[in-house]
């Protein structure tokens, strides 16, 4: 997914966001983190991270959406 951070600030924003769930997907695929640290950090994003400033909680949906399609991916751009 390609986000034009030039655009406006929602874009740049919705570009931290998806780079940090590209960082934390990451981190489990190379076995950085559990599955189960994973899961914590997805459920409680952003509580848990800490690169972020605060902003609107994902469903668990869109969580499981995001992740799959960031593993499925690759995380390219």
């Amino acid at each position: 997914m390609k986000v034009d951070v030039r655009k406006n600030k929602d874009a740049a924003r919705l570009h931290e966001m998806l780079c940090s769930w590209q960082q934390a997907a990451a981190m489990l695929e190379a076995g950085e983190i559990s599955k189960e640290d994973y899961d914590k950090w997805r459920y409680h994003y952003p509580e848990f991270d800490k690169a972020q400033n605060y902003v609107k909680v994902p469903s668990e949906k869109l969580s499981n959406l995001l992740t799959e399609a960031l593993l499925n991916d690759g995380g390219q751009e």
